[in-house]
């Protein structure tokens, strides 16, 4: 008998992970025993190889099995084991033979032989691919997702049987089905033209696009506020390559797609019910893996919270180091784990319990205490970390009678541009949007005009604090490029000021 070694890959946190799948059959009682942190379901993949390699014609050993996994401290979980596992015992006792060491194998066997689909093969191809290796083998149903990663090619089989037959060069695999290299959204992104009126909002908006800038809408209810959120999606560009890579992951793991989807080409959209859990909005750890929430799933994208006040306030609270930071730390008894979560967060508020504080037609209900009550439910210092405050009011009579506005496209465009400007001007540092430019640096090598400058000076002695001071800042610059203007000056300053001030009803 002999030692075999085969790689397979394993969900771990938000992605995936190789794991080498080693055999030893040895003489000693009939036994199979899987060793590894293996959860359940991975243990129970003995049972289902057992069946698969009999009832596929060939021969089980009887003897003694040992199933390493390799890392060993890292618990396995899911069934994509199943077929690295079956490939370890064949090759272990002679049956097949893999000389190509750039293969890995991703699969759940049916007792009948059959590879059927996992929900993790996207994530799977992905890892496999950042790994080195250049084939997967899958089945017909997580194909299509496995052609979608560059650089990688699946090896198309239906069953263990033929699998062994590719192999050994005596079958051939199955046809690939049409490639789908990226996969838009199913349905069409609003558009900007059918909003009327929200003249400084669709400002704000359109600011936030283009330097990755936080935002809140306050507003009376019916206003357009959720209208305008959702929108921010038609105006940001596509996903690069390495993005959609990590959001699709992300995606696949939680379950969100589809075996068969390709990557996602749009930054995703999440907007969550404001009765979400603290552990749904900000994930949680279950058997040592990370159980992705709203911040993570929104990564590379936007995190809607509409009526935010709503919201429990731990959820709210659990945002701030997302905010500041692009990740999420999670630290549980069991295990500790760090997850991606660099979003832009869009949250939506009335003035009021009844919303009508600030409509002119009718009259506030609420008491002054209910008032306060209302409002301490979004804390200072988590308004602090949202750059853009805008204030959403009833568009008139006569902007409802308006033509179509500005369309989405015309917007992207600009956005485009203004993005690609501070990627070049940040080409020698780790950051590319200003909303993630250090505030040490926008004073010293990235400072505005001396105009520019006294602005922000004296709004400092104003009371604006040193955070304030820094997002405003990061707005000017956003500004100067939405305008191609080389440096913000006095204007871009002022309206970074107005951006982040404005108050209901002023």
């Amino acid at each position: 008998m002999t030692l075999a070694q085969v790689w397979g890959v394993a969900p771990a946190g938000i992605a995936a992970v190789l794991v080498k799948v080693e055999v030893d059959v040895s003489q000693g009682l009939p036994s199979v025993g899987v060793v590894g942190l293996a959860q359940t379901s991975v243990t129970e993949s003995r049972w289902r190889v057992r069946s698969a390699i009999i009832n596929s014609g060939l021969v089980w050993p009887n003897s003694r099995v040992t199933i390493g996994l390799w890392p060993a401290d890292l618990p396995k979980t899911g069934t994509s084991l199943d077929l690295p596992i079956a490939i370890g015992i064949l090759q272990a006792t002679q049956q097949v033979r893999l000389t190509e060491s750039d293969v890995t194998f991703v699969g759940e066997l049916g007792l009948d032989g059959g590879v059927r689909p996992v929900p993790g093969a996207l994530a799977a191809a992905i890892a496999a691919a950042r790994a080195g290796f250049t084939r997967v083998v899958v089945c017909p149903g997580n194909a299509r997702a496995v052609m979608a990663i560059p650089g990688v090619r699946p090896i198309v089989i239906g069953s263990l049987a033929q699998l062994v037959g590719v192999l050994s060069g005596s079958a051939q695999e199955e046809l690939q089905p049409e490639p789908e290299s990226i996969q838009a959204s199913d349905a069409e992104a609003p558009d900007f033209a059918d909003v009327r009126g929200h003249e400084f909002a669709r400002l704000g908006i359109e600011v936030a696009a283009a330097g990755g800038h936080h935002m809140a809408l306050l507003g009376p209810p019916g206003v357009g506020k959720t209208m305008l959120a959702q929108r921010l999606p038609s105006i940001l560009p596509p996903l690069t390559e390495e993005m959609a890579l990590d959001v699709t992951a992300i995606h696949a793991l939680a379950g969100a797609l589809d075996t068969d989807h390709g990557l996602l080409a749009k930054p995703p959209f999440v907007a969550p019910h404001h009765s979400i859990s603290v552990a749904a909005m900000l994930g949680a750890v279950r058997g040592g893996r990370l159980i992705p929430g709203a911040v993570t799933l929104a990564h590379g994208g936007v995190l809607f919270l509409d009526e935010a006040p709503e919201f429990a306030r731990p959820c709210l609270e659990g945002l701030r180091q997302p905010l500041e930071q692009g990740h999420l730390s999670l630290m549980r008894v069991e295990r500790g784990l760090t997850a991606p979560a660099r979003f832009q967060l869009i949250i939506a508020a009335n003035p009021c319990p009844c919303g009508l504080a600030t409509d002119r037609a009718e009259s506030c209900r609420c008491t002054p205490m209910a008032k306060r009550r209302y409002a301490e439910r979004l804390s200072g210092p988590l308004l602090d970390r949202i750059d853009i405050r805008s204030a959403v009011t009833k568009p008139t009579a006569s902007q409802f009678r308006m033509e179509d506005a500005e369309p989405s496209a015309v917007i992207a465009d600009r956005v485009l541009g203004a993005r690609d400007r501070a990627q070049h001007r940040y080409c020698q540092h780790y950051w590319q949007l200003n909303a993630q430019a250090p505030g040490r640096l926008l004073r010293s090598e990235f400072a505005p005009s001396e105009h520019g400058m006294d602005l922000l000076v004296e709004a400092e002695r104003r009371g604006l604090n040193p955070r304030g001071s820094d997002r405003v800042l990061r707005l000017a610059w956003t500004l100067a490029d939405l305008s191609g203007v080389n440096l913000p000056g006095r204007e871009q300053v002022s309206v970074a000021l107005a951006l982040r001030n404005q108050e209901p009803g002023n």
